[in-house]
């Protein structure tokens, strides 16, 4: 068994919806780590300022590792690996250590001056929360979250190399790592350091999510080192990344926005919000992350070769199959969102109302699942072609509509109570505290569905028959989401007349009955309307457990 588990991790995925089951089933597994960890922060802290406090002091290295890191992420570096290895094995190898040197220098340089200024940046940023019983510990908090963009960076830099070698197994591994690494922040470094002990544990993670990759790189013989850069090759580089890190920069920003909003809400809000994305991050995870991983390698070679045609085609594929489990999962989110949350988050510190207000943002969010997938596929289509500079237009227009957004929907929020009042009755808040907590979701969802259907538009143009591949699946889907949700509500119904909700397994039992009688259902549909995505994976995941049984190449 072991040796089967060993063989299953090594080996090469071929198939782009075989590799993406493979990837989707280890994020699964770095999810359900990361569930527990929310649970245990949950239970601990509850949603009040220490967590408040913990989620914003990830605000500025975030943004440093949007800016500086993502001008040498995998992303970025594969298509230029995958050149460099048609020339020489020395070529690649100088070309990581060009990256790696000009990283380093940069990221160190600055990460060293906003050590230094830390506290006045925080200040202007979270006045509140800088002059709060955990100011100090939240200053020297993000200054010990400085290290994590230098360590994932790196982590970045190696996983290009990983990703190459279709090592997609310990590419989805490394954060299950990161997250083992938190948790031992929380259960064993908190009691002795507070609040900064959160920061040890993430640093911990960080070390953990670098680690993982090394044993590849080693194998391939392509280890970086310090070295003056070769200036041009550099420069070629930055300008080809420079779009994608700015475009990265605008998820940060919005999401400092929201943090930056939050906090003059409710105290509980940022935290509140957190948690809900972290769910909600799941599914996209799960189908729109896999598939954009692990497509993005076959997509920058075939482009390369000029293969338009089949590249068009490959994209097709995945967006397929990303809308028809995207559809379900947020309608199966939508019907048990107050199970879910109260499945992962309903312990300890965290009570009921936090447990209604989080289920309430948790549906806001998953609402653009499909959009969400989309962006990040379509994003990595144009990163392989080497259009760089669309995904930047559109996820700034985006950012932009998102924050404009988020600040109207709150000003409506608490100008007209009648508008409070529905939204509170619809989503079944009221006499809450911190309601308004949904009007940012809402702001935030609009922006993202502004830029998922540019993204499908201008792609669409671009490329043509790309509209025409994937029709099929939105009205296939739609239906078999429709009669998924509805299976699942009456389930609940006809189960909530039968058994009192008073434990947490009876809170999981029936949902986890709800949800699977949901998916049996959107599979039966999937195959009575002789789905293409339905063949699809049956024939993957057959294919994947032939593939198990056979010997694969060692690293």
């Amino acid at each position: 068994m072991v040796q089967k588990i060993l063989r299953l991790i090594r080996g090469e995925v071929i198939n782009l919806h075989a590799a993406a089951y493979a990837v989707a089933s280890l994020t699964l597994l770095a999810q359900i780590v990361a569930l527990f960890r929310d649970r245990l922060f949950a239970f601990s802290f509850g949603a009040g300022p220490f967590l408040d406090a913990y989620y914003a002091a990830f605000k500025i290295p975030d943004t440093i590792f949007a800016l500086i890191a993502s001008l040498v992420s995998a992303y970025v570096l594969i298509p230029f690996l995958l050149s460099a290895e048609k020339q020489s094995h020395k070529a690649a190898r100088s070309l990581l250590a060009d990256a790696t040197t000009f990283f380093l220098v940069s990221v160190g340089s600055i990460s060293l001056i906003v050590f230094f200024f830390t506290k006045d940046i925080l200040s202007l940023l979270y006045p509140t929360l800088v002059h709060s019983s955990l100011g100090n510990d939240f200053v020297l908090l993000t200054q010990v979250l400085l290290f994590q963009p230098i360590l994932l960076g790196l982590s970045s830099i190696f996983a290009s190399v990983t990703q190459t070698e279709k090592r997609f197994f310990l590419f989805a591994l490394s954060p299950v790592l990161y997250n083992f690494g938190i948790i031992i922040g929380a259960y064993f470094f908190v009691p002795t350091f507070g609040l900064i002990g959160l920061g040890f544990g993430v640093i911990l993670g960080a070390l953990l999510h670098l680690a993982i990759h090394v044993p590849v790189v080693l194998h391939a013989r392509l280890m970086p080192y310090i070295r003056i850069p070769d200036t041009a090759r550099l420069r070629n580089i930055i300008i080809h990344s420079l779009p994608r890190a700015l475009a990265l920069s605008m998820n940060t920003f919005t999401l400092i926005a929201v943090t930056i909003i939050a906090a003059q809400l409710t105290t509980g809000s940022i935290t509140i919000f957190n948690f809900a994305y972290n769910l909600q991050n799941i599914p996209l995870s799960l189908i729109g992350a896999s598939y954009a991983v692990v497509a993005f390698p076959t997509l920058a070679a075939l482009y390369a070769k000029n293969h338009i045609t089949t590249f068009v085609t490959r994209v097709s594929d995945a967006a397929r199959h990303l809308i028809v489990w995207s559809m379900l999962a947020f309608v199966l989110f939508i019907v048990l969102r107050a199970h879910i949350v109260r499945t992962v988050l309903g312990t300890g510190s965290f009570s009921w109302d936090d447990t209604r207000l989080t289920a309430a943002v948790l549906a806001v969010l998953v609402s653009a699942l499909i959009v969400q997938g989309l962006i990040l596929l379509i994003a990595r289509a144009y990163y392989a072609s080497g259009h760089t500079f669309i995904p930047l237009i559109i996820q700034s227009i985006g950012g932009a509509v998102s924050i404009a957004s988020m600040i109207f929907f709150i000003r409506l929020y608490t100008a007209f109570p009648a508008v409070q009042f529905f939204i509170e009755s619809l989503f079944r808040i009221s006499y809450i505290d911190g309601t308004s907590i949904i009007a940012l979701a809402l702001g935030l969802v609009f922006g993202q569905f502004v830029a998922g259907i540019l993204a499908l538009i201008i792609f669409s143009r671009m490329y043509k028959g790309f509209w025409e591949n994937i029709a099929p699946a939105l009205t296939k889907g739609l239906a078999a989401a429709v009669l998924s949700g509805a299976s699942a509500y009456l389930a609940l119904q006809f189960m909530g007349g039968m058994f009192a909700l008073t434990s947490l397994a009876a809170v999981f039992v029936q949902a986890l009955v709800a949800g699977i009688l949901g998916l049996v259902v959107f599979l039966f549909m999937l195959y009575t309307l002789g789905s293409r995505e339905f063949n699809e994976m049956y024939a993957a995941v057959h294919n994947f457990q032939k593939r198990r049984l056979e010997p694969q190449s060692e690293i």
